[in-house]
């Protein structure tokens, strides 16, 4: 009986071998550790370049104060609406698009005299701005200030019309950059650089802005204006002495890569 029981023993431990011979490693350690090595930390290569455009303001913003006076606020009303009708027909004549002369600020105050509680006139003001292009332009907007005792120059601005065509660009500049670079170094060291992530900055820097005030009658000391929008009388092309209208326009692009084996 006792060698028959050995033998019983000796063949429940043969058939259990395989089992225990193909049985999994056991994995052990903290959830970082564990991570690690399920998951193998990126070779990551890290390229950020910058690239910038120079350029000028090229459009004027002019803000035109339409004044009327009467009596009767209805009447002032009127004559306001019928004026600032007049402008709009005239500069439309001249070749300025409608879409540029805009009524922006609309406000009504009324004048009392030194007795009673009845005003005496009615005040109407109202705020044209108008876009202007080109030197042309800006003459036909002057002839309608000196015209006009009602009309006065409020303030000009100034804007460049390829403002996102230029950040687009900058943007574009500073990429390319960084493609060279992961370009040059796959190339030189034999590897395989694939995008992980990327992060794009754009900005525009107004240089030596300084802002003034005009008065409607002296129009043709306005530098700002003829510096920003065109040549001078003798066709010179060379670049305007003042620099208010500088814009810079500057982009960082940075991409994270990661190595591929």
């Amino acid at each position: 009986m006792k060698r028959i029981a050995l033998i019983g023993s000796l063949l429940l431990n043969v058939a259990f071998m395989p089992f225990s011979a193909h049985a999994e490693p056991e994995l052990k350690g903290s959830p970082n550790e564990l991570k690690g090595f399920l998951h193998p930390a990126k070779k990551i290569i890290v390229i950020s370049k910058d690239a910038e455009e120079i350029a000028f303001k090229d459009v004027a913003v002019m803000s035109l104060v339409v004044t009327t006076k009467d009596d009767a606020l209805a009447q002032s009303l009127a004559k306001n609406n019928k004026l600032r009708n007049t402008i709009t027909k005239t500069l439309v004549s001249k070749g300025i698009v409608a879409d540029r002369i805009k009524n922006a600020k609309f406000s009504t105050s009324p004048d009392y005299g030194w007795f009673g509680d009845k005003p005496d006139s009615y005040k109407v003001n109202n705020t044209v701005t108008v876009r202007i292009e080109n030197e042309a332009e800006l003459e036909h907007v002057a002839k309608i200030i000196d015209q006009y005792d009602e009309v006065t120059l409020q303030k000009t601005e100034y804007e460049h019309s390829e403002k996102e065509v230029y950040l687009q660009k900058v943007t574009e500049a500073a990429l390319n950059k960084v493609l060279a670079q992961q370009a040059f170094y796959a190339k030189k060291l034999g590897i395989e650089l694939v995008v992980d992530s990327f992060v794009a900055q754009d900005a525009y820097v107004e240089q030596n802005y300084a802002p003034q005030h005009y008065d409607r009658k002296a129009k043709y000391q306005n530098q700002r204006i003829e510096s920003a929008l065109a040549l001078d009388e003798a066709g010179s092309t060379e670049e305007p002495a003042t620099s208010f209208e500088k814009l810079t326009y500057r982009a960082r692009v940075t991409v994270n890569f990661t190595v591929k084996q």
